[in-house]
Parts: structure tokens; sequence; C-alpha cells
């Protein structure tokens, strides 16, 4: 069961690569994109179009090997199986293999060791995830956490270190105890904040369990009490002609249709901002709502560079409508896909409160390591990239709005868009 895991969604751009001293026959891999991998990629790779990725064990090692070496041997053959950029950043991939296993003394500088190496590879996104964290991951994706109690608020990090509250689920905890869009929080219980991911670990936990929530709102510090509740959440909410969409899934783009419906006619407002992609199919098929038949969304290209092209499979159901896309530069991945391919093909315009969005254009996916799976952590590896209708790479780049406009979280959308 510990096979299936989550995709990984990380910050930053990866770094240019260069020439690799070996090829390799091509392997199927099993990719996501936040949540799930899309159908077309699926069938061109062999994999399966699941929220979790299922990765087959590796090979027994060599007997000779300590259990250190083990560990760390299959960690470098989990990478070089899956590994998108088959240059290896320019490294002689076996030679590394061989300082690795000669630098794994112990379980804990071998663990030192896979993390050196594949941070080596200059991609923020591969890297090696120890056990407790694997663990949380697993749990909360697939295991009895999977469907937790907790505050019903997204937060992301801002600037400085802040933890800003994006939007509060209407008629969570957070919203009943005065939470808002755009509050500061600072701690959550007794415990001090390091980031936006911490901040939501620490909100969850079990049902009915209180825990306290110090936020600052307009330069004024405020404590309140929560009192956790498994609460549904929206990935999309409509308000007259605005449709936020909070993340995409599978069924996004059938929640968008049914909210493009019931908002009538006129011009209609996206908001992605505060959006950090997840299912790259669910940014597609969203996308195919207000494209003409054959228009271009995206191409991916996996390790063995092939492009594989996702297009419109006939006219949308919105096709001629206007609409504007409101970004920000938390919009990430599936999110840009969306904002790229309607802005590309001029199906949208686009305003941002941030001079460009994200720029994530790479897909990733979880090997667990040890026996059983995930005993010693894993090993989170990019395996394809994906690119614009215009040929453009998003990763590092993100999507250049046609106007920036001053816009802050707790704004409403329209508010931001009409400047």
């Amino acid at each position: 069961m510990r096979r299936l895991v989550a995709a990984v969604l990380l910050g930053t751009h990866a770094a240019a690569l260069v020439q690799h001293k070996h090829t390799r026959r091509s392997q199927p891999v099993h990719v996501t994109d936040g949540t799930v991998a899309p159908a077309l990629l699926r069938r061109a790779l062999g994999v399966s179009a699941l929220a979790l990725a299922l990765v087959a064990p590796t090979a027994v090692m060599a007997r000779e090997f300590t259990d250190p070496q083990r560990f760390a041997a299959e960690a470098w053959r989990a990478t070089d199986k899956l590994y998108y950029e088959r240059t290896f950043g320019g490294a002689d991939w076996f030679q590394a293999r061989a300082d690795l296993l000669k630098q794994s003394t112990d379980a804990d500088a071998a663990r030192k060791a896979v993390d050196k190496l594949v941070r080596s590879l200059g991609d923020p996104y591969t890297r090696y995830i120890p056990n407790e964290q694997y663990a949380a991951l697993f749990e909360s994706n697939v295991g009895t956490n999977a469907v937790v109690a907790g505050a019903g608020v997204q937060v992301v990090d801002g600037d400085k270190g802040q933890v800003v509250v994006v939007d509060v689920e209407p008629g969570a905890p957070g919203d009943k105890t005065g939470l808002r869009a755009g509050d500061v929080i600072s701690a959550v219980g007794n415990q001090r904040v390091d980031g936006a991911a911490s901040a939501a670990q620490r909100l969850r936990g079990e049902e009915g369990s209180r825990v306290g929530v110090t936020y600052t709102r307009d330069g004024a510090e405020t404590t309140c009490e929560i009192a956790r509740a498994v609460i549904p959440l929206s990935t999309v909410r409509r308000d007259q002609s605005i449709i936020k969409i909070k993340a995409f899934q599978l069924d996004t783009a059938a929640k968008v249709k049914e909210a493009v419906q019931s908002a009538g006619g006129g011009p209609l407002l996206l908001d992605l901002r505060g959006n950090p992609g997840g299912s790259l199919e669910g940014g597609v098929e969203t996308a195919r709502l207000f494209l003409p038949k054959d228009a271009k969304i995206t191409t991916v290209v996996a390790a063995n560079g092939q492009p594989f092209p996702y297009n419109a499979v006939e006219d949308g159901a919105f096709l001629g409508r206007k609409l504007t896309i409101l970004v920000d530069a938390k919009t990430a991945s599936a999110a840009e896909v969306l904002t790229a391919a309607l802005r590309d093909n001029g199906a949208a315009r686009v305003v941002g409160a941030d001079a460009r969005t994200y720029g994530k254009g790479v897909i990733q996916t979880v090997q667990p390591l040890g026996d059983p799976p995930g005993a010693e952590g894993a090993v989170a590896v990019t395996v394809a990239r994906y690119a614009t209708p215009s040929g453009g790479d998003l990763n590092g780049v993100g999507v250049k709005p046609d106007a920036v406009v001053p816009c802050g979280v707790a704004e409403r959308a329209s508010v931001c868009a009409a400047r």
C-alpha cells in the first residue's frame, strides 16, 4: 500500500543542465502534477492516471552491500530511472554512484550522501524526503489522515516569511471565529509558524479539538480559538460572474462549467490567485471549455524527449465568451497551463497582481525507499516538463500578465480586474 505515493509540489525553478555521460533504455514512469497524471501522457508512457503514483520496487541489491549502501544504491537507481533530464547536470552519473557508495559508511552518512546527490542535479523539485516527512505525506494523502479536521482556511507563504490567509471556507471553523483573507498568522497553539506548510499542518487535528491561532490584521494582533471540524473544501466557488478556482482536480472542469452556466450571460472573471495547480488534466479540461477545436493547450516532454501535445478536441461550450483571468505570484503549475493556453489562443485577457506567475512547469513523482517501501524515506523526482501553446517554457518564467495592477489577497477580484 505504501507504494502509493503522493506527488510533490515545490517552489523554485530548475537550473539548466548539460550533456550526460551515459544513456539508457527508456523506462515507463509514473507522473503526476500536483495530484494526477494526464491521460494522454499515461498512454504515451505506460502510466496509470491515478491521484497517487504507483512505482514498482527496485531490484534486490548486491549481497556485498551494507544496509546503508543498499539504501543509497536504491536511491540512485530510482533517480536514474525516473529523472527527465538525461544529462544529469553534466555529471558522470556512474562515478556519482561509486562516490555515493563510498560515502555511505553508516545510515546517517548514507542519507546525507543521497540528499547531496539529488541536490547536485540543480533541480529544486528533485530531492530526498526523510522517512518522517514521507510518512506524514503518505498519511495526509492516502492514510487515515487523508480526510482531516481543521480550520477550513487556505494559507500561503507571503513576503518576509509571513503566512497569509488567502481563502476561508464559508461556514468553516476559521470563518466562524472571524479569520479573513489577508490575515497574517504568526502562531498556531503555542508555536510560532515558520511557513505555510507547517501552519497548515498545525491547524489540523482531531475533530472537536481546539487550537489557538494568533494573527495580525491592520497592524493589530488578535488570538482566537478554533474548534477543528471536518469541512468539505470547495475548489470552485462562484460569486456572481466571478469564478474562483482554488486548485485543480479531475472534476474541476465540470464544476467550472456548472458555475458558468449558473452565472448567465456576460463577461466572466476567473480568479486564480493563490492557485497552486493540482491536476494537469483538470487544467487542460477547463481550458477546453473556452477554446476552439484543435487549439493548442500545452505540450508535455518526458525523459525520452518525445513531445506529447494536448489540444482542444471540439469547440468549447463557452467559446467566444469574454473572459478575464486574475493571477498573482502564487498562481502555479496547472493554473499556469490554463492561463497560458487561454492567453496564447486569444481567449482571455490576463490581469496580474504581480509581474508574473509562479513559474512551475515540471511534473514530479515520489519513489519510496527501503523495505517496507518508505521505511528509508523517498526521493521526489522530476519526470517531465510542459510548455505553452506558443512553445514557451513556463518553468522559472511563469506567465506575464497583459496588465499588472495593485491587488491585495483580501480584495475582491472584480475590483482588481477593473483597475
